[in-house]
């Protein structure tokens, strides 16, 4: 005991006691820890990670290759360009060889950012390309005198669709507080009831529909997009989300006619969208919908910048019983990668 009350004593004992602590605790985390270790990553001498730019680089060279294969692929179809979109339900001589109309158009534009899921899981949300980039865009200094109906501020998004779920709306009101959305839908009269009404200074829904022509003496109207974004007095979107039930072809088509005729730059013209979340259809509410009329749209809206990034076969028609088709539907995120005023590229 008298050793323990001397200077000598009292720091062994201290030290005795530090060893067990470290060693229970060492215990303990090896008892509570379910993560797996992984070392982190080596950079090869001289190697960098990738940036941005190098990143967009490789998803375009990934791009163009698949656009090689796809037309190959094609051309070795003894029907091209009339092929079956579905073959397995209609075996021909081609049948051997098992795809369907998605398998030519894979989304092989990697985003270089993070891809998020948003909104609810199943029918409604959709992926996003770099929502921590949206995220991160401050809120405009001049909606502290009241957010404005119409303009360029903030994230601008617009929204075909709405059948009364909102869960996507409502969690870009809740995640990005730059954001505004412009809501269109002619089957139903309001937002769904996920969107809390304190966003309602940054929601704006009108019972309209998009077409490929004006048609304001319809009722409910319908208008191009390009008219609807002169109504908002927008020259460019950030996002646009659209499920439209087969519209998408004619709708787009008008979109990009436009755009093609008033484009003032070198080259082929760049639809001033910065990306598209699009639900494609096709079957038998879709006339003329073929793979060449098909492959003629699709291969038209990359030429204006746009890049199949991400996709989601809607499963829910092939699940339904006695109702069980081909994957007939299915979500698109397409981001456009020649787009100069896209808040994704700006470093």
């Amino acid at each position: 005991m008298t050793f323990l009350r001397s200077p000598q004593g009292r720091a062994v004992a201290t030290i005795v006691v530090l060893i067990f602590f470290v060693a229970v605790l060492h215990n303990h985390a090896e008892e509570q820890s379910y993560l797996p270790s992984f070392p982190l990553p080596q950079r090869a001498p001289g190697r960098k990670f990738a940036g941005l730019k190098e990143r967009m680089t490789l998803s375009e060279s990934a791009w163009k290759k698949s656009v090689q294969l796809r037309g190959k692929m094609a051309e070795a179809h003894p029907s091209n360009p009339q092929i079956p979109l579905f073959p397995a339900q209609s075996l021909d001589q081609f049948g051997k060889y098992p795809y369907t109309l998605w398998d030519f158009f894979p989304p092989t534009w990697t985003c270089p950012h993070d891809v998020q899921r948003v909104g609810r899981l199943g029918d409604g949300g959709k992926w996003v390309c770099g929502m921590s980039v949206y995220e991160s865009i401050p809120v405009p200094t001049t909606w502290m005198r009241g957010v404005p109906t119409g303009g360029p501020e903030g994230v601008v998004i617009y929204s075909f669709g709405i059948n009364g779920e909102s869960s996507f709306e409502a969690d870009m009101f809740e995640r990005i507080p730059s954001a505004r959305i412009w809501g269109y839908d002619f089957t139903v009269n309001a937002w769904g009831k996920q969107i809390a009404s304190k966003y309602n200074d940054r929601a704006f829904f009108k019972k309209v529909g998009i077409g490929k022509t004006d048609e304001p003496a319809k009722s409910p109207p319908f208008f191009t997009l390009q008219t609807l974004m002169a109504q908002n007095n927008h020259t460019y979107m950030d996002i646009l989300k659209i499920d439209v039930e087969g519209s998408e072809y004619v709708s787009l088509d008008s979109v990009m006619d436009y755009f093609t005729s008033a484009w003032r730059g070198n080259g082929d013209a760049v639809l001033p969208i910065g990306q598209i979340m699009i639900e494609i259809h096709v079957g038998d509410d879709q006339e003329g919908i073929d793979f060449r009329r098909f492959r003629n749209w699709w291969e038209r809206l990359e030429s204006m910048g746009m890049r199949p990034t991400w996709m989601e076969v809607n499963l829910m028609a092939m699940t339904i019983p006695d109702h069980k088709t081909d994957p007939r539907c299915t979500e698109y995120v397409l981001v456009n990668a020649r787009d100069g005023n896209s808040v994704l590229w700006q470093e």
